[in-house]
């Protein structure tokens, strides 16, 4: 069987003119629209009322993006990127072994800020859940490459890293539709910080035929302990 090839990276965020440097009062602005668009979607919230609360003119939204839901676009793009980077350059600056808790906290940290109400905004936008996608197979290519290492290294089971990887982006798919959510009486952030525990825990392997003890899998610190 072929197995599908990396996910390509997301291209950088440009302004109208197709630069990538933006102004420092633009990257505090879409600071700002991160956290609203985080917590209350953007789908019922309009650049007037935006431009109101945030003490700007609707002219600086249009110097970013042509429309809300492309100022939107922009503004995930540019999260969804920052984590990729945070778990990538965590997880590089340990073992293997000790590598999933840093790569794999900054999407458990970061669920927390997702609301209900993003999550259906996203599911219900095209645009939106593509993008969501293409960063979770980002993610999840990234996890299976420290999966293959690990079990190259004798530390985790004999299982197929791709296997790994495809279970987990199935999971990830089904954990964030509502019906779910509604029916498990989980938050999202709940439904992503068991999903990972039970992979670690289920993935490392006793030392008993060694004559070592069983290797605990590494603490993976809770949501509620980081706040």
């Amino acid at each position: 069987m072929q197995r599908a090839a990396a996910a390509r990276p997301l291209p950088a965020a440009k302004d109208r003119n197709g630069g990538t440097d933006l102004a420092p009062r633009q990257e505090r602005l879409l600071d700002e629209l991160e956290t609203i668009f985080l917590q209350e979607g953007f789908r019922k919230v309009t650049l007037a009322d935006l431009a109101s609360r945030l003490h700007c003119s609707r002219r600086s939204f249009y110097e970013l993006a042509d429309s809300k839901e492309a100022l939107f676009l922009r503004v995930f793009d540019r999260y969804l990127t920052r984590l990729r980077e945070q778990g990538a350059k965590g997880a590089a600056a340990v073992p293997p072994e000790q590598a999933f808790e840093p790569y794999l906290m900054p999407a458990i940290d970061a669920a927390r800020k997702l609301s209900a109400t993003l999550m259906r905004d996203m599911t219900g936008y095209p645009p939106a859940n593509a993008m969501w996608e293409r960063h979770q197979r980002e993610r999840i290519e990234g996890l299976r490459q420290l999966v293959e290492r690990c079990v190259e290294q004798g530390l985790f089971r004999g299982i197929d890293p791709y296997l790994v990887a495809e279970v987990m982006a199935a999971s990830l798919r089904r954990i964030r539709e509502p019906a779910f959510l509604a029916a498990s009486s989980l938050s999202y952030r709940e439904a992503v910080r068991e999903l990972y525990g039970l992979l670690l825990h289920g993935l490392f392997r006793p030392d008993a035929a060694a004559g070592k003890p069983a290797r605990a899998a590494p603490p993976l610190d809770t949501v509620d302990s980081r706040r």
